[in-house]
């Protein structure tokens, strides 16, 4: 694996993988190379060279690394560019609403409809930063793709979220975690999205992406499927992107 692009490159697999798998996004079948490349003990540059192509071809993705990539002179697929988009960290920072509108105006050109596009573009609040919770809160989940309509509950599981793990099942861990809720303000017509803590529920996992799971780990979560560990310092900055986006809703 070569330095922290090849990084970069294994640690999209670990959120790309199931929503290839689902059929949600990116090309057919990507989902069984990002599983050999986890297999893959000794990670050779032509591997990393197949499966970073593959992730260039899903819809949504790629313009969100580039745009982050730019502002921050580094490569789409630096470790830290990857987990600006999927977690958060630093690098957000140098982003900005701008940021985010030529984000949405490169999804026009990959299957976000350019009325839909326009009317984002239009009405972004300041603030915004080109993390994978905005694309899911404020473009849409699905509208891009098309694939998945944009409904609350495809929000929360296409969210990626945080969880405590409280035990460890084959294929599967009990966490605790939270859940999108809407909340009405004013009239029943005034909605807006909240986060709900202290849910318990059940994300599937595999051996190949958690190896050595154990019992209070804290992991990251996209559509139930549970692709990683994460340290404390990452938890907290998924929680802070998460709610300063809801909170510009």
């Amino acid at each position: 694996m070569s330095g922290a692009e090849g990084r970069g490159v294994e640690l999209c697999t670990r959120f790309s993988y199931i929503t290839n798998s689902l059929c949600y996004c990116g090309p057919k079948g990507a989902h069984e190379m990002f599983l050999q490349y986890a297999k893959s003990k000794e990670k050779k540059k032509e591997e990393e060279d197949n499966v970073r192509n593959e992730l260039l071809r899903f819809e949504g993705l790629p313009p969100y690394l580039q745009a982050i990539a730019e502002e921050n002179h580094l490569d789409p697929f630096d470790e830290k560019v990857v987990e600006a988009y999927w977690i958060g960290n630093e690098l957000l920072e140098r982003c900005s609403s701008e940021t985010c509108k030529k984000v949405i105006r490169k999804l026009m050109q990959r299957g976000l409809p350019e009325s839909l596009g326009k009317r984002l573009i239009e009405k972004m609040p300041e603030g915004m930063v080109p993390h994978h919770n905005f694309n899911v809160f404020y473009v849409g989940v699905g509208n891009t793709s098309g694939k998945v309509p944009t409904t609350l509950q495809n929000m929360d599981n296409c969210r990626v979220s945080w969880g405590k793990v409280l035990s460890i099942e084959p294929g599967s861990l009990i966490v605790e975690t939270q859940t999108l809720t809407e909340e009405h303000e004013g009239n029943r017509e005034n909605k807006k999205v909240a986060i709900k803590e202290g849910e318990t529920k059940t994300a599937v996992y595999l051996k190949e992406f958690l190896p050595d799971v154990e019992h209070g780990d804290v992991v990251a979560m996209h559509w139930g499927f549970a692709g990683m560990k994460m340290t404390e310092e990452q938890r907290s900055s998924l929680e802070k992107y998460t709610k300063k986006i809801i909170r510009l809703l």
